[in-house]
């Protein structure tokens, strides 16, 4: 790619945010899909690591390929009721193995304009597959977890993106249910209007994608296990 306009183009300090899927946010309402589908212009991107964005408007999907590796990526997929966490295909540690959710409500379609959402997916399984799509019992069961969406404030992220300021926050938090209290600190996802996914966060660990170019690599979509 052509890094010198690419950065020229890009910077988003105080400017317009690219181009971002058509809405059809109900009155007051803002189109989650807005900030979490990021113009195809601004992808892949490298930073922290190498991270690349899928859309499959057809099958109502977006994916990120991770680490440079299309057998390594993440998808939701979208209703107009919620988005939907549908697989991790990117453990750490380069393991060929993924989980599903059996509920997986993520994150709201559409929230309210300046407003927040919360809820605890109590009910919620964990499905843990094997490299051959074999259910790993001991890893899979009851797996409740809280989600926060909410609008947050400009967000510097350095290179190519600069400050981003039409920011939404995801936060997503895993927790015992047998012992109250035992969560650990939530993970953050950051998403930008016209940019998609720029940020994650996780208590001290700290990962952005802030940098736009690299070759164009596809998830390897055929791998996804199907839930028993």
């Amino acid at each position: 790619m052509a890094g010198a306009l690419m950065a020229a183009t890009l910077v988003a300090c105080g400017k317009a945010a690219p181009a971002s899927p058509t809405s059809t946010a109900p009155p007051g309402m803002v189109d989650v899909l807005d900030y979490i589908v990021g113009d195809a212009s601004t992808w892949p991107r490298n930073g922290s690591f190498y991270q690349n964005q899928f859309l499959d408007a057809s099958a109502q999907q977006v994916c990120w390929v991770k680490y440079g590796n299309p057998q390594r990526f993440e998808c939701w997929r979208w209703d107009d009721q919620y988005i939907y966490h549908q697989v991790d295909h990117a453990l750490d540690g380069d393991s060929p193995e993924s989980y599903r959710f059996t509920d997986g409500r993520w994150m709201p379609r559409y929230l309210s304009s300046g407003g927040e959402w919360r809820l605890d997916v109590a009910g919620n399984g964990i499905v843990w597959f094997d490299a051959a799509c074999g259910v790993n019992p001991a890893k899979s069961g009851v797996f409740p977890y809280r989600q926060h969406a909410a609008f947050a404030p400009p967000r510097a992220v350095g290179d190519q993106l600069g400050v981003l300021n039409d920011v939404m926050l995801l936060e997503y938090q895993p927790y015992d249910p047998v012992t109250p209290g035992s969560a650990g600190p939530p993970e953050q996802f950051y998403f930008a209007k016209g940019f998609g996914w720029f940020e994650w966060d996780r208590g001290s660990a700290h990962v952005v994608f802030n940098r736009v170019g690299g070759p164009v690599i596809l998830p390897q979509r055929n791998i996804i296990c199907a839930m028993p």
